[in-house]
């Protein structure tokens, strides 16, 4: 006999349906089956799977027939041709089964199965469930499973209390009858069911009698469960799976006042030791206080600075007193994020820390030559936090509860918060070098800065943006005279007529702007000002001056490059186009007093045979590159070139990761070579620059440049080894 709907009962006949993309159901009935069989779907042997077996016996029923099965079968591998046959091959004699045609939903299906299973159904729903559960569920999968559950589940129970932790867990906290205690897999219904594990307790509670008791838990999602949206909770419970829902009045406790609810309940709460210990843990999180100082043993810590930088991670700057290095570990806990840091930071002398507690009974134990208490150390993260994201240092204490340090991180850019830490720095120490190995160096190479962008924009005469060149100057927040750069392009003929992009950032621009537009006015200059966002060097500010245009070909000037003769910019661009105008092409830069500052960049070699980059003449009298002559080299120098618009913008522009734009003009240059536009050195064409420090400090100087090279070597050493040198200019 066969029903007309849902459950075929002739033992000839399966009803099949697919749960997802990946698996499918089949229900039908026959012999006793094994939890796990092959079968061959079109009795063909390439299309043999394994299938996960439910079963139950089927009481009146004849003996060939005596069980009905639901058979969960993998399609992942199985062609998507038309199912017609499927033979079981059990631990018996193979039956072979016609899949019924009819189109059947699963829930229809199911329901036939529940008639036919009767009180077996709940074993029937479990193995199903579970069979669903094994592996990693996907969401298409997992709602079906949700779906099944919420068909067979009963109501047992409240969540009155919730709260997101900083960790990503979730706790709950209310009432229920036979609540698991211990860990187990449950099911969290927000907008969309996720897979978690709850790790819970029971505790007594006076209001509820005998047939209940008071709950609380910790809940992690395979992920993150957002307390707002949760629902109810699914459990599997001694006879059947079970829901506690969450209140309609529940109360929603902030992520710092989780710990202090944990605590109130803890001294009632009955579990195993484990689940008891990791309760404790949960009940002594961060709370938003600093506990380190209330240590009754001898430990304390100070923070001097914390820097949040852009699309990199966190700079901090202290000290920690542990004369008895009862300390385990120290580490940064951002949302989700646990950086440790004790393990690579960098320590420093802290004599002042030695001295402050000199005289403290709890530190009578600590040496006082001893005096390395202070730490640099710099945390990557993989995305910036937002500012009311909890920013705190776990110091995990031997035999103790951890203990807490809060931050309040602010925002720097990388040359803002090195500028304010290098000059602190002896550039003869250890600690500076370990500083730039293993703090600095890995912070600038990680950086994701937000590239410059402009925010305003001012046309003056009548600006082309898309003539054949155009010429574009770069300012940086160093430069206080623009007025005699403008003066200067606006005196020379060669320049005169051009286009000219003017760019920089807002912040310096606010203070000289209107003597920009007056000046550009008064020459007659066709000119763009550009305001701009997240400039810091003349590299930025031309790569922002490179997007206001759409010239073919594009001069790139620093502001602190003058001329020094009129006609400059024409020799330089008949060089240009001399070449195909498919090249980059710079000029001698001299110091003010004639010595040579720039003459090219070239390989040379070293002791062991290796090459390196270097720039030849720097500080020589310019009259030694007289019988110079235009040639190729390594590398040209972005601060004063012509070079094509489209090569600039394929090469991505400037690289972020540098402090200065020494080496981030090196290193675009050497992009471009690698990407088919070489460098010429024109000796004949000479123009005046001076350098420029953000910082005055006489160590800023040494460890900034220090500092780029390293990061420029990180990316660049193994390529300049294989360069071809260009050493045949000048002899």
């Amino acid at each position: 006999m066969t029903e007309q709907n849902g459950m075929p009962l002739d033992g000839r006949t399966v009803v099949a349906a697919l749960v997802d993309d990946s698996l499918a159901l089949m229900v039908g009935v026959g012999n006793a089956l094994p939890a796990t069989i092959d079968i061959y779907l079109n009795s063909q042997s390439d299309a043999k799977v394994q299938a996960s077996i439910i079963s139950w016996r089927r009481h009146d029923a004849e003996p060939e027939n005596a069980y009905g099965f639901v058979a969960l079968l993998p399609m992942k591998n199985v062609s998507a041709r038309r199912l017609k046959t499927a033979l079981f091959s059990g631990a018996g004699k193979p039956r072979e089964y016609r899949i019924d045609s009819r189109q059947q939903r699963i829930e229809a299906i199911l329901s036939a199965v529940a008639d036919q299973s009767g009180p077996a159904f709940a074993t029937v729903i479990d193995g199903l469930i579970e069979a669903l559960l094994a592996g990693d569920p996907d969401k298409k999968r997992l709602s079906k499973v949700a779906a099944l559950v919420q068909s067979a589940a009963r109501s047992n129970g409240f969540i009155e209390v919730l709260g997101g932790l900083e960790e990503g867990d979730v706790y709950i906290q209310g009432w229920s009858s036979g609540f698991p205690t211990g860990r187990t897999r449950v099911i969290a219904m927000e907008e969309s069911p996720v897979l978690a594990e709850l790790t819970s307790a029971d505790f007594q509670r006076d209001d509820l009698g005998d047939e209940a008791s008071g709950v609380t838990g910790l809940l992690l999602g395979n992920k993150p469960i957002n307390p707002k949206k949760l629902k109810r909770v699914y459990f599997r419970g001694r006879e059947t799976w079970y829901s506690i829902e969450v209140y309609q009045h529940r109360v929603l406790v902030a992520p710092p006042d989780v710990p202090a609810h944990i605590r109130s309940v803890l001294d009632r709460v009955r579990a195993p030791e484990k689940i008891l210990h990791t309760l404790k843990m949960a009940a002594h999180r961060f709370d938003g206080r600093d506990t380190v100082s209330e240590l009754d043993r001898p430990v304390r810590i100070g923070i001097d600075f914390s820097l949040l930088i852009e699309g990199s991670g966190i700079l901090i700057s202290g000290w920690m007193l542990d004369p008895d290095r009862a300390v385990e570990d120290v580490s940064l806990r951002v949302g989700g994020e646990v950086v440790r840091i004790d393990d690579h930071w960098t320590r420093q002398s802290r004599a002042d820390v030695t001295d402050a507690f000199a005289n403290d009974p709890m530190f009578s134990a600590m040496n006082p030559a001893r005096n390395n208490h202070g730490f640099l150390v710099f945390c990557p993260l993989e995305a910036t936090p937002p500012s009311d994201q909890a920013t705190y240092l776990e110091l995990g204490i031997r035999d103790a509860f951890p203990a807490y340090c809060p931050l309040n991180p602010t925002r720097a850019s990388a040359r803002q918060a090195l500028s304010r830490v290098l000059p602190s720095l002896d550039p003869r120490s250890v600690t500076a070098s370990n500083s730039i190995e293993r703090q600095f160096g890995p912070m600038l190479q990680s950086m994701t800065a937000q590239r410059p962008y402009a925010v305003d924009i001012h046309d003056i005469g009548d600006f082309d943006e898309n003539a054949p060149v155009t010429l574009v100057v770069g300012v940086d927040d160093t430069i206080n005279d623009i007025g005699v750069t403008i003066a200067l392009l606006g005196l020379d003929s060669a320049t005169r007529h051009l286009p000219i992009v003017i760019a920089g950032p807002v912040e310096s621009f606010d203070q000289v702007g209107s003597e920009i537009l007056r000046l550009a006015a008064f020459y007659k200059l066709n000119t763009r000002i550009v305001f701009a966002e997240g400039v810091e060097d003349y590299c930025d500010a031309l790569e922002v001056g490179v997007d206001a245009t759409s010239s073919e070909t594009v001069g790139l000037v620093s502001a602190h490059i003058l001329p020094r003769d009129d006609g400059w910019f024409d020799q330089l661009l008949a060089a240009y186009s001399k070449r195909g105008s498919k090249v980059l092409v710079s000029p001698t830069i001299l110091f003010e007093d004639d010595s040579v500052r720039w003459a090219g960049t070239w390989i040379n070699s070293n002791a062991n045979g290796g090459q390196y980059l270097s720039d030849r003449y720097v500080g020589y009298p310019c009259a030694v590159l007289a019988d110079a002559e235009p040639s190729e080299v390594s590398a040209g120098t972005l601060e004063c070139c012509i070079l094509p618009r489209k090569a600039f913008k394929d090469s991505n522009g400037f690289t972020r990761g540098y402090i200065g734009p020494g080496e981030k003009s090196l290193d675009l240059a050497l992009k471009l070579r690698m990407a088919g536009t070489p460098s010429y050195w024109i000796p004949d064409v000479e123009v005046l620059g001076s350098e420029q420090s953000i910082s005055t400090a006489p160590a800023w100087e040494e460890l900034s440049n220090r500092l780029d090279r390293w990061a420029f070597d990180r990316r660049w050493s193994l390529v300049v080894s294989n360069l071809r040198s260009h050493n045949n200019a000048v002899d």
